[in-house]
């Protein structure tokens, strides 16, 4: 019972060295611009865009393949285009194609 409550209370006192006051608190993680992600791996493109942004990945070829490993994929096509505004409920489609093949998105 006493190991609970002091890991409680260290945990509430840590919380409360780390809370960044409301007037100064940032928007949504998600919340910026959308960079340009076109020609870059989807490792890369993942890891450009906001912390928290919902990503849907489209194979295009057509084929309807699955994303295992992101670095052996390429991004062809952004949805929203670069430089829009991301808020929280900006859905994020990119279309890809394996590093071998050539982006010949026909959407």
């Amino acid at each position: 019972m006493r190991k609970t409550r002091f890991v409680a209370a260290t945990a509430l006192a840590l919380m409360a060295c780390t809370t960044v006051p409301a007037a100064a608190a940032p928007g949504s993680p998600r919340d910026g611009l959308m960079p340009s992600v076109v020609g870059k791996t989807l490792w890369e493109a993942e890891g450009a865009v906001p912390f928290g942004t919902h990503l849907t990945f489209v194979d295009g070829t057509g084929q309807h393949r699955k994303v295992v490993w992101p670095t052996n994929w390429q991004v062809c096509k952004q949805d929203p285009a670069a430089g829009a505004p991301l808020t929280s409920t900006t859905a994020v489609t990119l279309t890809v194609v394996k590093l071998q093949e050539k982006c010949s998105v026909s959407h």
